[in-house]
């Protein structure tokens, strides 16, 4: 929760500098924004105003991401789609196996294939499960089936849907630091105007200095997350795959896919959003052996 509101503090600052540029430019004076204030009883200002549109461009996409159209787009944006042939019977049986064995109902999932060359399976949204083409052509049955209980376990514990919600939060100061990025380059290119070229120049760095601080304030609630959130939701999820059945299978695919990889060093594992896959295993093992 701690990170959700520092996403959103830190994407209001830049989205909130986009809309006071807008105001300075021409005010918005919509006549709904102008009831809102009227009822919360503040004045109509232009800070008023910039607070407002701030707010609502962030909160009103993340109050829409329940709703099925926010769910298939960013299934679409991850290159997920629904499978056939013999690869759907392979998802739709390693997906009845799960269900079955966490007693849940597969028609409340959505399960997806991901045209990507990488050896991966990821939770989306609220209900949506995704498995790259490698694994699904190259595991058995059962083997998929315990990457999928771990993303399960992700859609079950919630997670993804915090990392939904910062997700679609961060997208908006993304796009105004696009914004900003091409209103830079504009005033680089009329910096070859004499005079003029000196205010535009000035103008450029600016927005240049302004584009860095931002993509740094961006990357902070990340940081936060894949250090001390995203791992132990890792760790939660390869539980919940043990608790099910399923996490002997889960151990089989992790060696798997992870085969001959390095254990990382101090700056990967600080970066990292997955903990180290060797300790995960053991994790795992020791579960298998012990159940704790």
């Amino acid at each position: 929760m701690i990170t959700l509101l520092l996403t959103f503090l830190v994407n209001f600052i830049i989205v909130f500098s986009f809309w006071y540029l807008v105001e300075m430019i021409h005010p918005v004076r919509w006549k709904a924004l102008t009831e809102i204030l009227y009822s919360l009883q503040v004045p109509v200002t232009p800070e008023s105003v910039t607070v407002l549109l701030s707010v609502l461009t962030l909160l009103i996409p993340c109050l829409l991401t329940t709703t099925g159209l926010m769910q298939w787009f960013i299934c679409r944006i991850n290159s997920c789609k629904k499978p056939t042939g013999e690869q759907a019977r392979r998802l739709y049986s390693a997906m009845d196996l799960v269900c079955r064995k966490a007693g849940l109902d597969p028609a409340d999932y959505n399960i997806y294939i991901c045209d990507i060359p990488m050896w991966n399976a990821f939770a989306l949204g609220n209900n949506n499960i995704a498995v790259t083409e490698p694994v699904v052509n190259a595991l058995y049955i059962d083997n998929i089936a315990g990457l999928i209980a771990h993303e399960m376990g992700h859609i079950r514990k919630r997670h993804t849907r915090l990392s939904f919600l910062m997700y679609v939060m961060s997208s908006f100061g993304e796009i105004v630091i696009w914004f900003y990025r091409q209103l830079a380059r504009f005033f680089q290119w009329l910096s070859f105007i004499p005079i003029l070229g000196w205010i535009t120049c000035i103008l450029a760095w600016v927005l240049v200095v302004q584009i860095y601080i931002f993509k740094f304030l961006l990357q902070l609630p990340l940081f936060l997350v894949n250090r001390f959130g995203s791992r132990r939701d890792e760790y939660a999820a390869d539980r919940y795959a043990c608790e099910i059945g399923l996490g002997a299978e889960l151990y089989d695919s992790l060696n798997f896919i992870t085969r001959g990889e390095a254990e990382m060093s101090f700056f990967r594992r600080l970066l990292a959003d997955h903990p180290d896959t060797q300790k995960r295993l053991s994790r795992i093992r020791k579960y298998l052996q012990y159940g704790y």
